[in-house]
């Protein structure tokens, strides 16, 4: 009995330590990644970073989840749940860095709507997004979501002064709600990591042997 007791303590301290190794790096990749298109504000950093984020999620599954040559279980869900779990919380944080900015110093004037067109996802649906001109008549850098908007259509947006983060519809926030959804989905990959962790370092059970025809 305290044999059982003392293994089971040693394989949740491997699984915490494991979780923590994990956890570490994970979420400082992720939110690393969303500080920093942030900062650039790059479309093509953006395409690039997503892929290159997703098979990252599988290699560090790979290196740091024991039982992941062979996946079952909690491994498979982990196989699921973080990969998508770590595009969530890159996006949120970008999101939510650029409303505390335009929240700090963006500039909400009256825009007019000039132009409400689709583009074109590839395998996603169709945006409809629409093009903006300030009350000179000059465009705004960036376009917005065109649901509902129509051409010559006056609305409210936020705009960066420094013309680096797209024009927001509407009027930020603090970012405080996006940031809130990325710790949520944070804390449901930490736990899908430490389930398959112990998981993983947990003994199988041992094979049953066969029965055997007696012999006459």
């Amino acid at each position: 009995m305290a044999g059982r007791i003392l293994t089971r303590g040693r394989l949740m301290g491997l699984a915490a330590l494991l979780l923590v190794r994990s956890t570490v790096v994970f979420l400082g990749v992720e939110v690393g990644a969303g500080i920093f298109l942030h900062v650039t504000q790059n479309i093509w950093l953006t395409l690039l970073v997503y892929p290159g984020l997703f098979l990252l999620a599988f290699y560090l599954l790979a290196l740091m989840v024991p039982g992941m040559e062979e996946p079952k279980g909690w491994a498979v869900v982990a196989l699921i749940v973080v990969p998508i779990s770590a595009l969530a919380v890159m996006h949120l944080t970008i999101s939510g860095l650029d409303q505390r900015a335009l929240h700090a110093y963006g500039r909400v004037e009256r825009a007019t709507v000039t132009r409400v067109y689709w583009v074109d996802q590839g395998a996603d649906a169709p945006t409809h997004v629409a093009d903006l001109a300030d009350p000179s008549g000059q465009p705004l850098p960036g376009v917005v979501t065109g649901d509902g908007l129509k051409a010559g259509q006056t609305i409210t947006v936020t705009v960066d002064p420094n013309g680096k983060i797209p024009v927001l519809l509407g009027t930020p926030s603090t970012g405080a709600g996006k940031f809130r959804v990325a710790g949520i989905t944070a804390g449901v990959e930490v736990l899908v990591l430490a389930l398959a962790a112990y998981q993983g370092l947990a003994p199988s059970a041992p094979a049953r042997p066969t029965d055997r025809p007696r012999s006459p």
